[in-house]
């Protein structure tokens, strides 16, 4: 029983060993016939440049297919790479690099980087069967110019015009079209956080050139892509709303803290180099300014003013004027006539004395003080008159009444110049918030109109 296992054994090994031999030494003939197909189809094939085509006046048909990001496909027939597989060891694919046979000089015409197309690509072979068909599969990187409209940043979409065309061939020498099966419409590119694909259309245009008589055919790739928003909105949105309530703070801030003008100094700098910072983010471009850029320019206007109400209020604040507040600025201020003031005429003479004025005692020798009257007042039987004359003794007290009227009118003259201030950086304040609030409701209303545009 055991002898025969053994017999069993050898002879599985013996058959595995032939058949290990057999395939390698099929292998081994067909590596063999692929050089031998390789050295003789290149042997007669003559230059790469030339169309592979034996007819001259015949159109060569490109099928060119473009996923992004770039994932290139081409596929063609070359007349000059053909055989019999049965001459060659049923050998029926074979692979050429691009130096070796034709290749169409496929090229985006809004390219902005330098050198041939095929640069771009990766070092991959060309597959070549024995009907004559070149198949070439890569990834291909491009440079490409496309208009950006940034009008909504950071909710921008964009569309990229793309036109491929064989540059050096007219479209009665090399027809391009474009490869449309299921797998045409996959989208292979992964989401980077900054940018993502939303669609694209294929579209294939027989364009005329005024250098050419022959239209040139050409596929138009059109690519949608939309910023991811996340980011901006965490780095750009919320930032410009707390500038923005830091530059209301300053109307709020007590004149008597003494860092007013600090405060709004600190905010016109913060804002400019956050401003600057942003523009780094877009596109240099004329043509569309960015909505949020409104919004900006309002509230560094805002800011930048808030430094001249501030040295305004400031200077009021601290005026030691010994005269009651402007007719014109009362006016501004207390168009209702919300403060109320006494009227004091303050003209004396050399010696003390009132002039135009009529100081009134009772008989009994006490002084009305702080009561002053013109002259046309009529006293009554409780009254007596003393016109202006060089003061007696007897009056001193009349004197003493005077200068503490005096005391008490300036001081109230003070608190209005004070609650004017105050009153004044209420009303800063108020023009300050509408104006954020009509260029936030504006730009929000710019948004919501042109959004549907821009999809």
């Amino acid at each position: 029983m055991a002898n025969f296992k053994n017999v069993c054994l050898r002879v599985a090994i013996m058959f595995l060993h032939v058949q290990f031999g057999f395939h390698c030494g099929v292998s081994a003939l067909q590596t063999v016939a692929s050089k031998r197909l390789a050295d003789d189809l290149l042997t007669n094939y003559g230059s790469r440049y030339v169309r592979p085509v034996k007819d001259v006046n015949s159109t060569l048909s490109v099928y060119f297919r473009a996923k992004p990001i770039w994932f290139a496909d081409f596929k063609w027939k070359d007349e000059f790479l053909t055989w019999n597989p049965d001459d060659y060891g049923n050998v029926t694919e074979i692979n050429f690099g691009k130096e070796q046979i034709w290749f169409p000089d496929v090229t985006p015409y809004e390219r902005v980087d330098t050198g041939p197309a095929e640069a771009n690509m990766d070092e991959t072979f060309l597959t070549v069967d024995y009907e004559g068909q070149v198949v070439y599969y890569n990834i291909a990187f491009y440079a490409i110019f496309c208009k950006m409209d940034v009008r909504l940043f950071p909710y921008d979409n964009h569309g990229c015009l793309i036109r491929f065309s064989a540059y050096s061939f007219e479209g009665d020498a090399v027809s391009l079209y474009y490869v449309n099966n299921s797998d045409s419409s996959e989208n292979i590119l992964k989401k980077n956080g900054v940018w993502s694909v939303s669609g694209y259309d294929i579209e294939e245009v027989e364009t005329k050139y005024l250098c050419c008589p022959t239209p040139y055919r050409e596929v138009y790739y059109t690519m949608y892509i939309r910023r991811e928003s996340g980011f901006y909105v965490l780095n750009v949105g919320v930032p410009t709303v707390l500038l923005s309530l830091t530059t209301l703070s300053v109307f709020v801030l007590h004149p008597e803290s003494g860092e007013k003008v600090s405060l709004c100094v600190n905010n016109v700098l913060a804002l400019i180099i956050f401003q600057q910072l942003l523009a780094t983010n877009m596109p240099p471009t004329g043509d569309e300014t960015p909505i949020i850029a409104y919004y900006f320019a309002v509230v560094i206007s805002i800011s930048f003013l808030s430094v001249l109400t501030t040295c305004l209020t400031l200077g009021i604040y601290h005026n030691k004027a010994k005269r009651p507040l402007p007719k014109l600025l009362k006016l501004i201020l207390y168009p209702r006539g919300c403060l109320s003031h006494r009227r004091v005429t303050d003209s004396s003479d050399d010696r003390g004395n009132r002039k135009g004025e009529t100081l009134v005692v009772n008989h009994a020798g006490i002084e009305e003080t702080g009561i002053v009257v013109s002259p046309d007042t009529v006293p009554t039987d409780a009254t007596r008159i003393i016109p202006n004359q060089p003061m007696q003794p007897s009056v001193r007290s009349i004197n003493r009444g005077s200068r503490r009227h005096s005391e008490a009118s300036a001081a109230e003259f003070e608190t209005e110049w004070v609650h004017a201030a105050i009153r004044l950086d209420m009303i800063f304040f108020g023009l300050a918030l509408s104006a954020m609030l009509f260029a936030l409701a504006y730009c929000l209303f710019l948004f919501i109109y042109e959004m549907p545009y821009h999809v």
